[in-house]
């Protein structure tokens, strides 16, 4: 009976090995992504922005740029952006969360979304870009160090009239968690973005990016796919005065899993979260 199955001899096994090992190598330099550095800012909406500025001033400080009308402020090595809602937005809705690129070079970020399968939107200045996931939810892809490049020409500084230091000394971002209605497509298409998950929770899948994390998860009863939360690092944190803090100042606290965090939401609904640095 002949025998039908593949026979390889030595001269061909080798070049198959070879050609496998190099289809392998080339595999890995096209997989090799960008370096983050972390989060780097996040821009939302508000109901009253005057009203929003005061209050985060008081929690985190002073530190405050105006650019028609929307404010940027500090929060350690990076920042939070809030205006009145553009037209198809409402307040309490996060417009992007920024993820910063060591070195970032454009045109080679280009060239590797584009192989991934990944669409993109340059920013006007042709410094940031944007991906957007499967429920919409952008992703800005920027520079280090955001706040430097805040031209001071056109970012003039607000002075706000404050009568005692800020409640938090905020020191960056920590972590953010989407929200989407399909954990796996999320994942597929964030794992193209971001590189392989860090860590699968029976709750969320988390991509570490830098300094900071982002994590994805189905979206609780009665909320949208977007930003669920936003976690702010602060120095000096003390769990039980924190949490004194954020209610003294009018604001509506939640029960987290976190032992050492505290989450509330602003006046327009976005949640929050403040955790040690």
């Amino acid at each position: 009976m002949k025998d039908d199955r593949l026979v390889v001899n030595r001269r061909e096994f080798l070049k198959l090995f070879s050609g496998s090992l190099l289809a392998a190598r080339g595999l890995g330099l096209q997989e090799r992504g960008p370096e983050f550095s972390g989060l780097d800012h996040f821009e939302f909406y508000v109901s009253n922005p005057e009203k929003s500025r005061d209050l985060f001033v008081r929690l985190f400080g002073a530190e405050l740029l105006n650019r028609n009308n929307k404010r940027y402020l500090k929060l350690g090595s990076t920042y939070m952006a809030f205006e009145a809602p553009r037209a198809n937005a409402s307040a309490g809705q996060v417009d992007h969360v920024s993820l910063a690129i060591k070195s970032l070079d454009m045109m080679k970020l280009h060239a590797l979304l584009e192989q991934r399968g990944v669409m993109f939107q340059d920013y006007p200045s042709g410094r940031d870009t944007a991906v957007l996931d499967p429920d919409g939810t952008r992703l800005q892809l920027s520079p280090e160090n955001g706040w430097s490049l805040l031209n001071p020409a056109n970012f003039k500084p607000e002075t706000v009239a404050v009568t005692e230091g800020p409640i938090f000394r905020a020191t960056g971002l920590d972590h953010v968690v989407f929200n989407v209605t399909n954990v796996d497509k999320a994942e597929a298409h964030y794992q193209k973005v971001l590189g392989p998950p860090s860590l699968r929770s029976a709750d969320a899948v988390w991509f570490q990016t830098g300094t900071s994390r982002i994590g994805i998860a189905p979206a609780p009863s009665g909320q949208k796919p977007g930003v669920r939360y936003i976690c702010i690092s602060a120095a000096n944190f003390d769990l039980a005065r924190t949490t004194l803090a954020v209610r003294q100042s009018g604001l509506e606290t939640e029960s987290v899993d976190n032992p050492n965090a505290v989450r509330f939401r602003d006046p327009d609904g976005l949640r929050l979260q403040l955790v040690g640095s």
